[in-house]
Formats: structure tokens, sequence, C-alpha cells
């Protein structure tokens, strides 16, 4: 077991940037914003839960919190798929943080009903609560004195972004018809409307300031924290409308067919034009990522492997059966992929993290290793496929990389565990157990997983709040009620679901719980 991956990676390009954060091994814990319950949270986690739920962290020995994308999704609720790779979710607005409504008994009043009726619900009510947050927050821009004016105003004007998205969603809230189409079209009519456009820059004033505000206390309880740059943006988004250059609007992105989906998948989303990013000197990518940087200190790149080549299908195709991989000359996918995340590494100091699962060409892994970049080992893929497919022990992961029991995608380790007889039996193998393995995961299996887990490779270990939440025992039912997604499925089940405790109770209630995790992860805890 190495306890400092230094000497791993003191010679690699990503060397400054893994300076920022420790080359020690840690453990941490990912956990999606809309899934946090607090006492004071409005129907879903808003940037106002992340100092409380650091609090949780801290107690189990966990410094790295990590969480899904943060971007506006317009009406939608699938966190890879914003209209704006830049703009923050106004959903995610800590409304009882707006320190001028604070003597607004009426306002308050309304507030505390809203948080009532909302946090009765068990998940995530999308269209809901952002029409009731949304009315709030106007009351709220309404009533903004002279000095919060004259801030988000100055903030317009620092964030060139900000006028075209403001603009886009002007357009599409009003159904304004702008007579052309483009930035400046939607640019030209919006500014007819300047309260409306003023209220945009309100919002996502407010919003920067609420995370910059979280990502400092997380820094000084010692936490460092991750987000999440989806690889994609929609096809109906501000980016594509004001870069339509940098992108192949004729193609979606997706998967090939595999054993999972005959048919393969078509996200709908289109892919980059690599040779036009590469003209502009990859600005876009560059300013995306370092206004991510006012928030994260390390950021994982979905989809990583759409960097080196992207399964490309005609936009009009339902499915993704009908692909290509682009470029389709596989000796350019290591050049192309490096490319991109040393580029990556020049525009940024937070440190990235790639999501490597699925199909994934040896270039991907072999370049990320020469960069020093962390791959995912998710435990219940990693094995020896090419021998006899017992599962590969903790203890021979590399070191530069990031360990899990699952992944939002996936069901929870314990959905997986009970299902799956097979898994059960070849764990308990791995593990070096003699007896049979329990049919249930109870909280004692789960964590003597954890610990097998932590006593790995890995200089990361970050396990999803259900796993966590299943090791203290405190999800009950059946566990795909507690799976945050279900890929290709469409279903009110997706992205909505919602832990059962207020994190103010873990904290006060279950503390010593959360120090037995401590005890497991050892040298990992904070």
């Amino acid at each position: 077991m190495i306890e400092d991956i230094r000497p791993l990676v003191e010679n690699k390009l990503s060397f400054p940037h893994w300076q920022r954060v420790g080359t020690r091994r840690r453990f941490g814990v990912c956990t999606p914003l809309f899934s946090v319950r607090s006492r004071r949270s409005v129907g879903i986690g808003d940037f106002g839960d992340l100092e409380a739920l650091a609090e949780v962290l801290r107690l189990c020995g966990a410094t790295v919190l990590q969480v899904l994308p943060l971007n506006d999704l317009g009406n939608g609720d699938a966190p890879y798929g914003a209209i704006s790779a830049f703009a923050l979710d106004p959903i995610y607005v800590a409304l009882d943080k707006l320190e001028w409504m604070w003597d607004d008994k009426g306002f308050m009043a309304r507030l505390e009903d809203a948080r009532c009726a909302l946090e009765a619900l068990e998940r995530v009510d999308y269209p809901l609560v952002r029409q009731v947050k949304s009315q709030l927050l106007r009351e709220a821009f309404e009533k903004a004195p002279e000095d919060v004016r004259l801030a988000y105003r100055k903030f317009a004007g620092e964030n060139e972004w900000l006028i075209g998205y403001a603009g886009f969603k002007v357009c599409k809230r009003s159904h304004l018809r702008p007579l052309e189409w483009s930035r400046d079209g939607i640019v030209r009519e919006a500014s007819k409307h300047t309260k409306e456009m003023d209220f945009e820059f309100f919002t996502q004033y407010c919003l920067d300031s609420q995370l910059r505000y979280a990502h400092e206390r997380l820094n000084a309880m010692g936490i460092k924290f991750v987000g999440d740059v989806p690889i994609l943006v929609s096809r109906d988004s501000v980016d594509v409308l004001e870069h339509p250059e940098i992108f192949r609007l004729d193609l979606s992105a997706g998967a090939p067919p595999d054993m999972y989906a005959q048919d393969g998948q078509n996200w709908g989303f289109p892919i980059y034009d690599f040779e036009a990013c590469k003209a502009s000197s990859f600005a876009w990518w560059r300013q995306r990522l370092q206004i991510a940087e006012r928030f994260y200190d390390l950021f994982r790149i979905d989809h990583v492997v759409g960097l080196f080549r992207f399964w490309a299908i005609p936009k009009d195709e339902k499915t993704g059966r009908n692909g290509m991989f682009v470029p389709q000359e596989e000796w350019r996918w290591g050049e192309q992929g490096r490319e991109w995340l040393e580029t990556f590494l020049s525009a940024t100091k937070m440190l990235p993290i790639a999501e490597d699962l699925g199909t994934i060409p040896p270039v991907c892994r072999q370049v990320l290793s020469e960069l020093g970049i962390c791959g995912l080992k998710v435990q219940r893929w990693e094995r020896f496929w090419e021998g006899d497919r017992s599962f590969i022990p903790p203890s021979e992961y590399p070191p530069v990389s990031v360990a899990t029991l699952s992944t939002h995608d996936s069901e929870t380790f314990r959905g997986y565990y009970e299902a799956q007889g097979d898994y059960r039996r070849d764990l308990w193998l791995a593990m070096g157990k003699k007896s049979p393995p329990p049919e249930k995961a109870t909280p004692e299996v789960v964590q003597e997983v954890i610990k097998w887990l932590s006593d790995g490779a890995s200089c990361f270990m970050v396990l999803m709040i259900q796993d966590v939440l299943d090791a203290l025992g405190l999800l009950e039912g059946d566990p795909a009620s507690h799976r945050i997604n279900v890929p290709a499925v469409i279903s009110k089940m997706n992205w909505s679901w919602r832990m059962p405790v207020p994190v103010e109770d873990l904290v006060s209630r279950y503390h010593r719980d959360l120090g037995s995790i401590k005890e497991l992860v050892g040298t990992r805890a904070g």
C-alpha cells in the first residue's frame, strides 16, 4: 500500500495540480446535491446545504465531496443535458441566505410554507420546485437593495458569457421571436426587456456568490470539492447557438451496440469538431474550465473516451446502431485525446479525474496514466477478463485511480449484491472468505466490503452516499428505490432520489455511527 503517491506523479504533467490537492490517500463521498435533505431546504438540496453536508463528511473521515453537474438544465432534470456549460441552475439557490429578505416577515412565512409543503415529498418534483422557488426568487429580486443591484450588474459586465445566456433564457421564457436566432439576434430582442435580463443577471450573481462561499467553507473544513464537467451539452443550448462552429451538428453522440444495448445508445447531443476547437486554441473549453475553477478543486471529466473518439450517429437516427467512430482512423485517437487533456491541464489549476467506463480503447488509459490522471475503478466491473474472470483485488488497482462500489448510473452496492448471486459468491471468494456469502447486504456486510476496498491501492476511494448510508443501516426498503438513475430509461424515478434523513440529524443523532466509517477507512481519514 502506497500512502503517498507523490513519487508516481511528480514527473507527470499533472503534478502542479496534484500539489494543490495533495498526494496522500483520501476518502470521499459523492452526493448529488438534489438528493440532500435538510431542515432548511425547499424540496431539493441547495448551495446552503453544502456546509452541513461537509460536516457529515468530516465526521466519517472523508476529505473529498463530489457532486453531479450543477449547470442550468432549463426545464429539465437530467444533469448531463445542460442548456449552458457556464450558468448554474437556479433550482439550487438558497433562498434563506438572501440577507435583505430576512426582515420581510411575509416572504419568510411564504418560504417556510413552501419548505413544509415540498419537504413532505419523498422525491424531487422538479416542475413544482422550479415554479415555487422561481416565484420566491423573483420576489427577492424585486426587493433587492441598491448595493445588490449594483453588484449583479457589475457581475454581468465581468462575465461576457452571461449576456448571451440571459438573452437565450429571456427569449425562451417569454416566447420571443428574434429576427435571427443567433447571439446577436437574441440579445437584441431580449434587451428590449431590461427587467427580465436583469433578473437573469441577479439570479446568476446570487448562485455564483453562494457556491463560491460554500467552496470557501468546505476548504476551511479540510474538504476538497469535486465538480462534474460533462463533456457534452444539449443541442438546444446557448453554447450551440453561440458557437456552432465548434460542433458537428449533423451528428449525435452515443454508444455502439453491445451486450447491454443491442441498438446501441443515441444521446442526441452534438459532438465536437476537434479541428475547429483546435483552430480556436480551445477558447470555449478554456473559458469553461476557468469558470468552474471558481467553485471546485478537482473536476470529473464525464465520458473521457469522447476526447479520443466519439461514437457518432447521423442526427436523424433514433438508435445508436448506424454510427461510426469519429475520427475513424484509430491511430489518431491517442494524439487527439492527449491534445485535449494537455489543453485542460494548461487551462486550469483543478486536478482532473476521468470517468473511463465502458468500452475503452487501450490508448485512452495509456494516455491518462502518462499524464498522471486518475481513472475510475468500479469494484464489480474490475475482473481478470482475459483470465479466470475472478475479481482483481483492490490491492492491485493502479495507485493513481479512484476506487468505488457503485455509480450514479448503477445499482447501489446493496442492490447489486442482493440481486446477483454470482457476484456475492465471487466477491466473497475475492475477500478470502471460506463461508457462504450472506444473501442480504446487512450494514455489517457493507462495512466489511468498504474496509476491503479502502485497504486497496487506489489513492482515492469515493463512495456514493447511498452506500455510506447502507453501511449505517439508514436506507430502508427495496434498494432499487434508492438508485439515482437507470440509463436509457425515461422515468420520474431518475434524478429525483433524496436522502431520508436530514443532514442535521446525521450530525446530531448519528455522529457515533459516522465515526465507525472513519475507523473503517483507516489512514484515508482526514
